[in-house]
């Protein structure tokens, strides 16, 4: 993905800061659709899918979400807003399969995973596990756009 002129305009008035993940306005910064879905949270003009996720240091990602993903689901892009007090200072992209790699997670760990939290004692009480994605990892990533 490249950011156009306008998209760069559009994401320097953003303000990320706070709780919330801030989708729709990140969506409309960049001209995409909105939507809310499991594993994406806007469609642009192609058809592409794409995750946002926002942080100033770590992100804190969900390995069970990643087990039960399909091939099709692995491909989806995802965009790292890294920002400093609500203004995003870098964008970085890849996609859930290049995440999953830099994690880390080999086919059959995500097997193990999947069967390890569907155990009735933890898929009774909503257990989430968590896993640190740190900054300087997602800074291997394809860094797209930079503030100047």
């Amino acid at each position: 993905m490249k950011i156009s002129k306008i998209q760069e305009e559009r994401i320097l008035e953003l303000d990320v800061s706070g709780k919330g993940g801030k989708d729709a306005q990140l969506a409309a910064a960049l001209g995409f659709e909105r939507v809310s879905a499991s594993y994406y949270d806007a469609i642009d003009k192609s058809g592409q899918e794409w995750e946002f996720k926002k942080q100033q240091t770590q992100q804190f990602l969900d390995p069970y979400k990643f087990s039960k993903m399909s091939k099709e689901e692995k491909k989806i892009k995802i965009l790292f807003f890294v920002h400093s007090a609500g203004k995003i200072l870098e964008v970085y992209e890849t996609s859930y399969n290049k995440l999953i790699k830099a994690m880390g997670y080999t086919a059959w760990d995500l097997k193990a995973i999947n069967k390890f939290w569907q155990r009735p004692c933890f898929a009774k009480r909503a257990t989430q596990p968590k896993a640190e994605l740190k900054l300087k990892e997602i800074k291997n990533f394809k860094l797209i756009w930079k503030r100047k």
